[in-house]
């Protein structure tokens, strides 16, 4: 019985798993195998040579020729060996599944965007009027705790706000339009800054809310932050 470790050796090589795929469709001659790759016929016997000492093909006489059949039983040894990794992996996706699916429910926007500047450089653009029209909206927005302020958004006018939450170059939340939460974390990094969104307070359940949920996704994604990382950049 060959050993696992001459199976594991046998997989190593990439020609050597293409041939156990084409003989899992059926028998192949030699010399339709050999064929198949930019290889001389000896060295395609070398590689059934080692599939064969691994107990992964047969051969057998047919006419002039001879025909591998794939013999799939000692890769039972390989699952053996996986089944503790697929299991990991299987209970990491589903953590995975379950996180995503608990932030879809929770009616927020979550997203991250790097930015090559410093910390300090992004805390001037959320906070400073001037700066945040270039990227955003204009509004007299601050960084102080309790101040209360307005947004000029396209399509609804002025938007309400009050700063709920402020520590320098690290951490700014505001309530937007009465029942959403903007908060923008900041976190130093190698060549800049990520910068975290979370846009919460969305009703799921009300249509409307969630049609908004959809339609600023995106927009946060993909227009938004990604100009404020290129303002940044031109300071």
């Amino acid at each position: 019985m060959p050993q696992p470790d001459e199976v594991f050796l046998a997989l190593s090589n990439p020609v050597r798993r293409k041939l156990l795929e084409v003989l899992a469709e059926g028998p192949r001659s030699a010399g339709d195998l050999a064929g198949l790759f930019d290889l001389s016929r000896p060295a395609v016997a070398e590689h059934l040579r080692v599939l064969r000492a691994a107990g992964l093909v047969r051969d057998e006489p047919s006419g002039r020729h001879r025909h591998y059949h794939l013999t799939a039983e000692p890769l039972s040894a390989v699952d053996t060996w996986l089944r503790p990794f697929e299991q990991f992996w299987r209970a990491r996706l589903r953590s995975l599944a379950d996180a995503a699916e608990e932030i879809a429910l929770s009616g927020s926007i979550d997203l991250d965007q790097f930015v090559a500047a410093p910390p300090h450089v992004v805390w001037t653009l959320l906070t400073d009027p001037g700066h945040h029209a270039r990227w955003w909206a204009p509004g007299d927005i601050s960084a102080e705790v309790g101040h209360r302020f307005h947004l000029a958004m396209p399509g609804f006018g002025e938007v309400p706000c009050v700063v709920l939450e402020s520590e320098q170059d690290k951490r700014l939340s505001y309530s937007f339009n009465g029942n959403w939460t903007i908060t923008w974390t900041l976190t130093p990094v190698a060549g800049g800054t990520t910068l975290h969104l979370t846009h919460s307070g969305f009703d799921l359940d009300d249509h409307r809310q969630r049609d908004a949920h959809d339609r600023m996704s995106p927009g946060w994604r993909d227009t938004v932050l990604p100009r404020l990382a290129a303002v940044a950049e031109s300071l």
